[in-house]
């Protein structure tokens, strides 16, 4: 029997969000629409591909490499990164090299619940971290105090937004070098965040940092869920992690990298990069207007995020049942892997949903319409929306 759906994973809420006629208000990866121009470019690139019997895979690769590279200011050598088919799939990779390490995995939090879930399959002892112990700013007194053996942080974290400025990223690695602590560095929201435009991994060879990043495209490109995990590693950590790779996988498609290196090649105001941070800005707008919430929209060159937290009291889950109804899905706050230790008699996310926003202007106009539309229906007599 299938468990109560109070007791799903993130994973299973998102699921029912892909079928036919429904709203995916659920999950955070990039769902607006390509340019015209970028559609066209897949087409050539599909087709040259697929007329073309001796292409050459490893070219295709440092292609893909050198126009990721543009917006997250790291390289990727081919000695010490590796191409998975998702973030998600890199930090398993990480989960399993992990088991040599001693002392507890801390792990930040909030954060999405696959996270954890991936390191203690494999069998790995977590403690988790307080966000706004590590971000923006690094509390390096707390973390001695902790005896971790490895560190994991997303930053841009998902679902809070919150950023790892330049500064704290240098003091973090500091840290895991002085303190011999793996540091694990997800980044796969980077390339809306300007400030984490930095080469994390040339930055922890410098210092002597044990560390590992993981980049994903899935959150920026809108491929329909052709996307690519990049694990980065440091010089002593590389061929470790790139033996656990060769287990895992052979290859990633050459079709996807050459698809994705083709969008990426465009750094510039009209890349599809730059287009996911116009999207999500517009509808941060949107939301925020229409839910009659404090604006504060960043400037064209700061950080963007792109999920949007609303809060909706104490009859949330018969907003989302009600949501659903309208076949709309959204994502309940306290599914996601939150502070266990905090003491607090509820979980800090009951009350709120977390909304993606890189969506088409008119579907999650649609969405939005179908969310008022549920809250509005289970609101108490002589209650205000």
């Amino acid at each position: 029997m299938k468990a109560d759906s109070s007791t799903y994973s993130l994973t299973e809420h998102e699921w029912p969000a892909l079928a036919a006629g429904t709203i995916n208000l659920a999950d955070a990866h990039a769902r607006h629409s390509l340019s015209s121009n970028s559609v066209q470019r897949i087409s050539e690139v599909t087709q040259n591909l697929l007329t073309d019997s001796g292409s050459d895979y490893f070219e295709a690769e440092a292609w893909f490499r050198e126009a990721l590279t543009l917006h997250t200011g790291q390289r990727y050598p081919a000695h010490s990164s590796y191409l998975t088919y998702s973030a998600s799939i890199a930090l398993d990779v990480i989960a399993k090299y992990l088991r040599s390490v001693r002392g507890p995995i801390g792990v930040l939090t909030p954060t999405f619940d696959s996270v954890p879930a991936l390191f203690a399959r494999s069998g790995l002892d977590l403690m988790p971290v307080p966000e706004d112990r590590i971000l923006p700013n690094c509390d390096t007194g707390f973390l001695d105090s902790l005896g971790l053996g490895a560190l994991v942080v997303i930053a841009p974290n998902n679902p809070t937004g919150a950023i790892l400025m330049p500064n704290e990223a240098f003091t973090l690695l500091e840290w895991a070098a002085r303190h011999n602590v793996l540091l694990v560095l997800d980044a796969s929201f980077r390339m809306f965040d300007p400030g984490l435009k930095l080469d994390l991994v040339e930055m922890a060879n410098d210092i002597g940092a044990d560390a590992t990043t993981v980049d994903d495209t899935g959150k920026t490109i809108p491929l329909h869920d052709t996307k690519v995990g990049v694990l980065t590693a440091t010089r002593s950590l590389a061929c470790d992690l790139g033996s656990i790779c060769t287990d895992v996988l052979l290859n990633v498609s050459e079709l996807n990298i050459r698809m994705l290196a083709a969008l990426l090649e465009d750094d510039g105001p009209q890349g599809e990069a730059a287009r996911a941070r116009a999207v999500a800005a517009a509808n941060q707008r949107h939301l925020e207007q229409r839910f009659s919430l404090p604006l504060s929209l960043p400037d064209e060159h700061a950080f963007q995020r792109s999920v949007a937290w609303l809060h909706l009291g104490w009859n949330r889950d018969a907003v989302i049942d009600a949501c659903q109804a309208r076949s709309v899905m959204v994502l309940p706050g306290d599914r996601f892997y939150w502070d266990r230790d905090r003491g607090d008699t509820a979980n800090p996310g009951s009350q709120w949903i977390r909304v993606p926003l890189l969506r088409d202007k008119d579907l999650f106009g649609q969405g939005l319409d179908a969310l008022d539309s549920a809250r509005r229906s289970v609101q108490a007599p002589g209650e205000t929306v």
